[in-house]
Formats: structure tokens, sequence, C-alpha cells
């Protein structure tokens, strides 16, 4: 499965793709920023994948210009509703519009296609630039799930339509 938007692709996982997102998932640049961030086995990784390669679990590859960027996610969806996540491969792309186009793209899917009523999200307190970006999406901070070092959010689909219109336009334009 592949979607495609906003100039951005975003492939479905697949066993190929395992040492790549390892090898990421790894690093100290994603690592740090993680809430489990035990050191990952391919065994490891190889479990894993089979666990979330169903229809309850999707997870993408996202490449920007030919290039691998970063991976999001909805997992564990049940009773209509599932949690999010997003990494990007490396420092190089924080700073450039790869999470915008990322979350648009599969949020659209999210919403539109998989019909979800709402997605949920933990996010490290310390994540000043993932919390920034999830309010950006529309994101709001559920304060009875929500600690000192983790922050939950929720993400319902008319929030982020509606907080995420003016940048549609400017990356519709951009096609």
């Amino acid at each position: 499965m592949t979607l495609e938007n906003y100039n951005i692709k975003l492939k479905r996982i697949e066993s190929q793709d395992l040492e790549t997102l390892r090898n990421w998932r790894n690093s100290e640049f994603v690592n740090s920023r993680m809430i489990a961030n035990d050191y990952i086995t391919s065994e490891m990784q190889a479990r894993w994948f089979e666990s979330i390669n169903n229809d309850q679990n999707y997870y993408f590859i996202a490449e920007y210009n030919d290039e691998k960027v970063g991976l999001i996610h909805v997992k564990n969806i049940k009773d209509n509703n599932g949690e999010g996540g997003i990494f990007l491969a490396s420092e190089k792309y924080e700073n450039a519009d790869v999470v915008p186009r990322m979350v648009l793209c599969f949020n659209d899917f999210v919403f539109d296609d998989l019909k979800l009523d709402f997605i949920y999200s933990q996010i490290r307190a310390d994540n000043k630039k993932a919390i920034s970006s999830s309010i950006a999406q529309g994101c709001v901070i559920n304060e009875k799930k929500s600690t000192l070092e983790i922050l939950s959010f929720l993400l319902l689909p008319q929030n982020y339509q509606k907080k995420t219109k003016k940048i549609r336009l400017i990356l519709n334009k951009q096609k």
C-alpha cells in the first residue's frame, strides 16, 4: 500500500525495510526522543514486525524527493481509534517541511479512508518539537492521562481539518 499527497510518498513497511527501521530506531537521534528506548536487536525487530503486520496497525516509511525520511503510524486500532506516532530518520529533516507533509498525507488516510473517530499519542514532555507539531495539527492535551514526564494527546478529525486548512492550501499549491 502506498499513499501519495503533498509531495510525499508513504509506503507501508515490508520485511525488507526492517533493518533500515531498526538502524533509525537505535540511532541516538531517534532513541533519545522515544518513551521506550531500549536497544532493538534484529530478532526483536522481526518479532515486532510479525505482531504489527495486520489491519489493526498501519506503519509507513515516508519518502521525500526519493529519499527515505522517517516513519509514521497508527497502531492498536480498536473501537474505531488508535495510537499515532512519527519519527524522522535523522536531524537533517528536523527543520524542513517533511513533518507537515507526512502528517497531512497520513492523517487524511486515517480520517478519510480508515474513518477513525480519533487518534491519540504520547510524547515525552521534553520533546518540544513533537509537542509543537502535535498542537499545530490540532491535537489537544488529555490532562487526565498526562504525567509530568509523558503528555497524552488526542486528535479529532474536526480539529485536524480546522487546524490544518491553511497548510493544506499552501502544500497543495506546491504540487
